[in-house]
């Protein structure tokens, strides 16, 4: 497997939400899905697959580690 490693981000957007990061979504195969902030990094699955977060409100790209959302 070959994952994207970026050192750093170049243009980074913040969000323009109050509060900031009201909600993560990604897309997979043209379906939204869930995510959450993860203090630990992006979850494998996340690496694996090469997903990317936006904000659900703004859709600032999501420059932190984040997992997908458990469904309920």
């Amino acid at each position: 497997m070959f994952f994207n490693w970026r050192s750093f981000r170049r243009g980074v957007v913040t969000c323009a939400c109050e509060p900031e990061w009201p909600g993560l979504r990604a897309s997979v195969d043209g379906h939204d899905v869930a995510g959450v902030p993860s203090p630990e990094g992006s979850s494998p699955l996340v690496l694996m697959m090469g997903l990317v977060a936006f904000c659900a409100g703004c859709g600032a790209e999501y420059p932190y580690g984040w997992a997908v959302a458990e469904r309920r």
